[in-house]
């Protein structure tokens, strides 16, 4: 018997259309940290057989294999924009990981938040980090003391902070190795940088990133106080929404804070949901020290921290979607199956 198979293919294409930022009436920024389901395992009685069941089965694992990666890549094509932040590299095996990890979610741009090579020597980093250099933005660490000039010189950089828009994000680098009181000149840029863009009509999001933490619950890692003294006011007057630090080897994120004049090292939590928060009035503080180097511990979350873990090496993607523009974003683990081990979502209301 003869059997004839019709098939129709549908052809379609989808048009979007981007508004003026300015005119946007509802932003959202979320973090996605739960496992990913986005691969659905096929179904052998709704599959249409065009060879016979023993190469099926022999293809069965790249067949998967491909249909998770196809979904990954349908869910990122609701994206505009999307970048990737982690810090605390080194140059390992599991950097390498970290590298393929961003690779697969193909962003526009990387923020590498310090400490990058351990060994003293620029080479190994650059050699790793060679398929994404030219989409990356650094804030130097402390192992970078010494070979500053390598980094800097490879990024075209003059300063150690510095500033950037990309759609309607205004990034702003600082440095943690360098002179940054209220006399330096680095704390009067970021002053007048941030007053700036906090008026900017375009720019509904600020994101600061540095390197070492400034709020944690990490265990025998001590929290750089003198800078935070300096700067978490000055991102409560221009409300950053999130900022982005390194140097503890862990994944943390705190709730919505303020800065406690009363008890510096007591921010004031401004919203304790679990995950959404709805026009917070305090920064995010994100630390993903979590790019390769060895892992530390995290000792029990103080008070302002709504989630924190160690030992999972991966990487913050945050994405603007097409939308109403809002950003989301998730924590991805390193490995084949890339889970997402946390989320949380802040709702801005214009």
């Amino acid at each position: 018997m003869i059997h004839i198979l019709f098939s129709t293919i549908l052809l379609y294409t989808s048009f979007s259309e981007e508004e003026d930022i300015s005119g946007n009436l509802y932003n959202l920024i979320s973090f996605n940290f739960l496992q990913k389901s986005y691969a659905i395992e096929p179904d052998g009685e709704d599959e249409v057989n065009t060879q016979d069941e023993s190469d099926d089965n022999q293809n069965s694992k790249e067949t998967d294999d491909d249909e998770e990666s196809d979904n990954n890549n349908k869910n990122k094509g609701k994206s505009i924009f999307n970048f990737v932040a982690v810090g605390d590299w080194d140059c390992t095996g599991e950097t390498e990981d970290t590298v393929e990890n961003i690779i697969d979610q193909d962003p526009e741009l990387v923020l590498a938040i310090g400490d990058f090579s351990y060994s003293g020597d620029a080479d190994c980093w650059f050699d790793l980090i060679e398929p994404i250099a030219d989409k990356t933005k650094i804030a130097l660490g402390n192992h970078e003391d010494g070979n500053e000039d390598d980094y800097m010189d490879y990024f075209g950089l003059e300063n150690q902070y510095y500033s950037f828009n990309e759609k309607n994000i205004h990034f702003l680098a600082l440095s943690t190795e360098t002179d940054f009181d209220e006399d330096s000149e680095q704390y009067e840029f970021a002053k007048q940088d941030l007053e700036k863009y906090s008026k900017d009509p375009f720019i509904d999001w600020i994101i600061v990133f540095y390197h070492r933490y400034i709020y944690g619950s990490g265990g025998g890692f001590p929290e750089e106080k003198d800078f935070r003294e300096s700067y978490h006011p000055l991102f409560d007057i221009y409300k950053v929404d999130l900022a982005l630090q390194g140097h503890l080897h862990v994944y943390e994120r705190t709730y919505p804070i303020t800065f406690n004049d009363d008890d510096e090292d007591e921010p004031i939590v401004q919203d304790s949901a679990p995950n959404i928060y709805k026009n917070p009035k305090g920064t995010i503080f994100l630390t993903v020290g979590t790019g390769g180097a060895h892992n530390m511990q995290l000792s029990s979350l103080k008070d302002f921290s709504a989630e924190g873990f160690a030992g999972d090496f991966g990487i913050a993607n945050i994405e603007i979607e097409n939308d109403q523009t809002p950003l989301s974003g998730e924590f991805i683990k390193n490995g084949k199956k890339q889970k997402i081990l946390d989320e949380f979502k802040i709702i801005k209301e214009n």
